[in-house]
């Protein structure tokens, strides 16, 4: 008798440790299930939000080659989480949440990242569509400078810009690294605007109150004064593809502040119309006088511009800025 009431206890003590267990694989089946649910939902509302597939390729393991520790996106993740969301922000911004239809057939767009290993041309980063995978499928490159991409001063929202504003008429025939004078400075813009100053070429300070004391040093010496009135003339030229070497970064910051001029004057969805265009001519809409009208009224804009610092404090505060993030 005493032997089947202990054979009973050890059954009864099994049947409950094997209802307990069976209540806990439910209960992790169920979280599971629900982790899988959500990172399906975040994936389609992703694919939502962009309507084009974006997937990733790199040429070198840049998280390993680098030390990272003052980079932006310290991990390849952190990266790719960045892209998707700053190519819907982007979209969002310009009212452009259609910009992959242009590419007509294609579904997925590969973003391949060339991290390079010179710093010869440090502002002169861009993107390629490199090659058609299949009828669907392309690769676009971004190329990112390694010192800035090594330290906090990434250029990842002008290069998307880039891509979600680039103009074409068939499959990628227009993406050929080209950046006309309106787009340098409206990718800078918005590399800006969502929050990614740091990395433009004026570190994050106002734009105009930079641009003004730079034009003020080189004023002073009569050779470089000629470079920069001829620089400024031809701000906001679209039919044309221009560089200036030693001077772009001065013809950059002057672009940029003219865009964001014109943004707080026409408003963006005005700008779009301009970047949208193929000439001069879209100028007339706005001004009686075209380019040269908006020109005059830019450069009048500027001469009136309370600038609050000096050109030594710009310079204390950009040798800050990299000491801080380990140049």
């Amino acid at each position: 008798m005493r032997k089947k009431s202990i054979l009973i206890a050890v059954i009864a003590v099994i049947v409950v440790i094997a209802i307990i267990a069976t209540v806990i694989v439910i209960k992790d089946n169920k979280a599971k299930s629900a982790e899988t649910e959500e990172n399906i939902r975040a994936e389609s509302e992703t694919k939502t939000k962009t309507g084009i597939n974006i997937e990733f390729t790199y040429y070198e393991d840049y998280w390993q080659t680098y030390d990272l520790k003052n980079a932006v996106y310290k991990t390849q993740a952190e990266y790719e989480t960045a892209v998707r969301n700053y190519i819907n922000q982007i979209a969002s911004l310009l009212n452009k949440q259609d910009w992959y239809q242009q590419y007509e057939g294609i579904d997925t767009i590969f973003i391949g990242l060339k991290v390079a290993d010179s710093d010869d041309a440090p502002n002169l980063e861009g993107i390629t569509f490199s090659k058609n995978i299949s009828k669907t499928i392309v690769t676009c490159d971004l190329y990112m400078n390694n010192t800035m991409f090594r330290h906090n001063r990434s250029q990842l929202i002008h290069l998307l810009t880039q891509l979600v504003t680039t103009k074409t008429t068939n499959t990628m025939t227009m993406a050929d690294g080209r950046t006309n004078a309106l787009e340098h400075g409206f990718y800078e813009y918005v590399q800006s605007y969502l929050g990614m100053g740091i990395g433009s070429l004026n570190y994050g300070i106002d734009v105009h109150n930079y641009l003004n004391e730079l034009t003020k040093k080189y004023e002073q010496d009569t050779i470089k004064n000629v470079t920069m009135s001829k620089i400024r003339d031809n701000v906001g030229e679209i039919s044309k593809y221009l560089t200036y070497h030693s001077y772009n970064e001065y013809f950059i910051l002057s672009n940029y502040s003219f865009v964001d001029y014109m943004v707080n004057t026409y408003g963006i969805e005005s700008v779009m119309k301009m970047m949208d265009a193929y000439d001069e001519s879209i100028y007339y809409m706005f001004n009686q006088n075209g380019l040269s009208g908006m020109l005059s009224d830019w450069k009048l804009f500027l001469e009136k511009y309370p600038s609050k610092m000096t050109l030594d404090e710009i310079n204390a505060q950009i040798a800050e800025i990299k000491s801080t993030h380990g140049y």
